[in-house]
């Protein structure tokens, strides 16, 4: 009883690209473009918890209470000035140190100066003419009104 045999040439085939060097470029840049995937998602879920903390702090009721008696002490300063512009007899000059921030007033001209200077030096001039600025009152302000 005769049988043949047959065999071929065993080949050790690597399956992974790093180690065959089959498509191992587009295998390195799909990890690459996962791992800055996930460093991504990992840098915008802390840049929205940290969001989400500076939200939480500002709205802690102390804050609020500081954030709204800061508004109306502005708004009272403000007042201060405008009357001091528009209601005090020939209002020279003024001055108002706020928080490192300036504003002050001179009236030159029948024209007030006003000159806000910030903290961080930068300069807002503003002009207003003192005559004919107002509200108009009684039958002029009911004239102006109907257009007459």
């Amino acid at each position: 009883m005769l049988s043949s045999a047959q065999a071929s040439e065993l080949v050790f085939e690597f399956s992974n690209p790093s180690f065959s060097g089959q498509g191992a470029s587009a295998h390195w840049l799909t990890i690459e473009n996962q791992e800055a995937t996930r460093e991504a998602s990992l840098q915008d879920e802390i840049e929205a918890a940290l969001r989400q903390a500076e939200i939480d702090e500002r709205s802690r009721p102390e804050n609020r209470f500081v954030s709204n008696l800061q508004t109306r002490i502005y708004s009272q300063l403000a007042q201060q000035v405008v009357e001091s512009l528009f209601f005090e007899e020939d209002p020279e000059q003024g001055f108002l140190d706020l928080e490192g921030s300036t504003v002050s007033y001179e009236t030159i001209d029948g024209n007030i100066r006003l000159v806000v200077t910030s903290d961080i030096g930068t300069v807002t001039e503003i002009s207003i003419p003192m005559d004919g600025f107002g509200f108009a009152t009684g039958e002029a302000a009911t004239n102006s009104e109907l257009g007459q």
